[in-house]
């Protein structure tokens, strides 16, 4: 999908169903800053990553927005699955449900395959946790830590959204950190503040053991990864020392 758009359309007849179109409206509905400078001028349009990270981090996304992500997102990697089916889930328990024949365009399928893909997704779930039981309930808060959450969990799942855009490059750490990661962004999505920090708590375990087990390697560093990917690494880190 290119990242580049001819200058704003009139979005009254913009269709959240079509890629392209999709792209604009996200953009229009929610880039600030330099991505606004850079859509008001050039036409850029803001990166899948930044439109998801928007949408879902809206607390009352419209439905056209929900759809609109639908459209966008990225077929037949983890993450973006799992993120089209949270925009789904949204759109579907609105008062007014988006229709499925309205996320079938989406998905460029028909009424049904929409429905069905929706519901393969949920019997996965259900099918995968039926050998997780650990994550069957969420967990209550402890004491003295729902005062912390209630200040914090926002913050939060927003770095663990972000963590799951780097899951490819923590690989390059080991495959327990990514499959801890991967487990998070599940928890993410399913659970609660409790579970999402105990989750975030393991990710950090597993860090730290591979820190231990390449003690022997002449440096740490020779893990390479981006510079964002440590920056979200770190405040993760920092969240969960700071916890009760």
């Amino acid at each position: 999908m290119p990242s580049e758009a001819t200058p704003p359309a009139p979005f009254d007849v913009a269709d959240p169903t079509d890629a392209d179109d999709a792209a604009r409206l996200l953009t229009e509905r929610y880039a600030a800053g330099a991505d606004r400078l850079a859509w008001q001028e050039q036409g850029v349009t803001l990166s899948p990553e930044a439109a998801a990270l928007a949408v879902l981090g809206d607390p009352s996304p419209s439905p056209d927005a929900l759809v609109a992500l639908v459209a966008l997102t990225p077929r037949g990697q983890d993450v973006w699955d799992l993120y089209e089916h949270l925009a789904m889930t949204l759109a579907r328990s609105l008062e007014q449900p988006v229709p499925w024949e309205t996320l079938g365009r989406a998905l460029n399928t028909s009424k049904q395959g929409a429905k069905q893909r929706f519901e393969r997704r949920q019997r996965d779930a259900a099918r995968l946790d039926a050998y997780r039981p650990e994550l069957e309930r969420p967990r209550p808060a402890a004491a003295g830590q729902r005062a912390w959450l209630d200040e914090h969990a926002v913050e939060l799942r927003h770095v663990v959204t972000l963590l799951q855009f780097h899951r490819a490059e923590l690989l390059a750490i080991d495959t327990h950190v990514a499959f801890a990661v991967h487990d998070l962004g599940r928890i993410h999505y399913m659970l609660g503040d409790a579970d999402v920090l105990a989750g975030a708590r393991r990710v950090m375990a597993a860090i730290e053991q591979a820190q231990q087990d390449r003690a022997a390697l002449p440096s740490w560093d020779q893990v390479r990864l981006t510079e964002r990917a440590w920056q979200v690494v770190d405040r993760l880190a920092v969240l969960v020392k700071l916890a009760p």
